[in-house]
């Protein structure tokens, strides 16, 4: 009886967590689509085909909507980027397969992308303190695991020794832009884009070789 009450209690947690998720991929389609000022409980409601009245069973306004966004891309990229660094145990590589890590976290959610990094929020912002300073935490928890990394591979010895800051934010605007540019304009047949997957592999080289020692410019698998 009692695994038959833990399971009922269970799914109802999924599905509650499963509707939030297409609250919030919704959202993001349509604040991609239309503009955040644009964006109504109506549309969402109607979006999702459910009544408002349940997504402020969620959410409480737009911004929260918005802010959760942010935080859940955040927080979901993090996790990743933690764990390649807890198990790459040459600074370089793990710094390398971060970066992969980031543009192809972009890709595979694009909405999400451009609502969390593509975006103009600042007058949100300022009406929604907490909100904002929960994203801008997580915000910097996600920098952070790329600083770490870089600063890893300077005590290496196989990163310039120069401010991680400065570094760190030099990777993260190419990666930004690259990503940016695929999912705005990566589908443009008037542009002669070359192979996706080479283009990636060559930013990132291309990147790695820019930040190295002068005297060392050497593979990273």
């Amino acid at each position: 009886m009692l695994s038959n009450g833990m399971g009922i209690v269970e799914r109802k947690a999924r599905e509650k967590e499963e509707l939030r998720q297409r609250i919030l991929d919704a959202a993001g389609e349509l604040i991609v689509k239309e503009g955040y000022e644009n964006l109504s409980m109506r549309k969402l409601a109607e979006r999702i085909e459910y009544s408002p009245s349940t997504i402020y069973l969620y959410f409480k306004d737009k911004y929260e909507i918005l802010a959760s966004i942010c935080i859940d891309v955040f927080d979901r990229l993090s996790a990743r980027l933690e764990e390649i660094h807890r198990n790459e145990p040459n600074p370089l590589a793990g710094l390398r397969q971060g970066m992969r890590c980031y543009i192809d976290f972009g890709l595979s959610h694009p909405s999400h992308y451009l609502v969390t990094f593509s975006k103009p929020y600042l007058p949100y912002v300022q009406e929604n303190s907490e909100a904002s300073l929960r994203t801008m935490q997580s915000g910097l928890r996600c920098f952070g695991c790329l600083r770490e990394a870089v600063v890893k591979s300077i005590a290496a010895g196989m990163v310039r020794n120069e401010s991680p800051d400065l570094i760190g934010q030099s990777v993260w605007t190419c990666i930004h832009g690259l990503t940016s540019a695929l999912i705005t304009m990566g589908d443009d047949p008037h542009f002669p884009w070359v192979e996706r997957e080479q283009l990636i592999e060559n930013t990132v080289d291309t990147i790695l070789r820019g930040i190295q020692p002068f005297a060392v410019h050497e593979k990273i698998s």
